[in-house]
């Protein structure tokens, strides 16, 4: 099995797209998710209780498959790798994690950093990541382990098997050897 497998010419290809997907689909993650968790903890954020009530919404109930087809062909994503980095860039699970994580730290922190003159967005990169390492670990580890199994989108989304990850290749490979 192995000999056939790593006789495949396209097996090299999908590691590295599986490499791509994951590296970059992980920091895109953390750019997105990271930020809207600190925003969502914060108390001053006018209406932060009904972004949070869409996010909640939307995690229980998606419009379905054909929708997210039909959406993404006429955004002219498909066949492409940015559908496979846009459509997992934002996690509501991951963002509650964080939120959740977020809203423990001390607000005299953020208090004593707006006294200093401190703006927010300079205290959220300079004072609340910084002391926020655990949680970029594990949402790294989660990020990084969701795009790294992920084959259904690219089963949806991609056609040709130059953007195709290695799950998809490997799929393709067992059923042809079923056949």
């Amino acid at each position: 099995g192995y000999k056939r497998v790593f006789q495949d010419p396209s097996i090299m290809t999908g590691y590295a797209n599986s490499l791509f997907y994951t590296v970059v689909g992980t920091v895109i993650n953390l750019l997105v998710t990271v930020p809207a968790g600190y925003a969502l903890s914060r108390s001053d954020l006018p209406g932060r209780s009904v972004i949070m009530g869409y996010f909640m919404f939307t995690m229980y109930f998606s419009g379905g498959m054909i929708p997210s087809f039909l959406l993404v062909r006429n955004l002219g994503l498909y066949d492409t790798r940015a559908v496979l980095l846009i459509l997992g860039a934002f996690s509501t699970y991951n963002c509650i994690i964080c939120r959740t994580f977020f809203a423990s730290i001390p607000k005299e922190l953020e208090e004593a950093a707006s006294i200093d003159g401190c703006a927010p967005i300079r205290c959220f990169i300079q004072i609340i990541l910084p002391i926020s390492q655990a949680l970029l670990g594990v949402m790294v580890l989660y990020f990084a382990v969701g795009h790294w199994n992920s084959y259904f989108n690219a089963m949806m989304y991609t056609y040709r098997d130059a953007l195709k990850p290695l799950q998809v290749i490997l799929r393709r490979i067992l059923v042809e050897a079923q056949m």
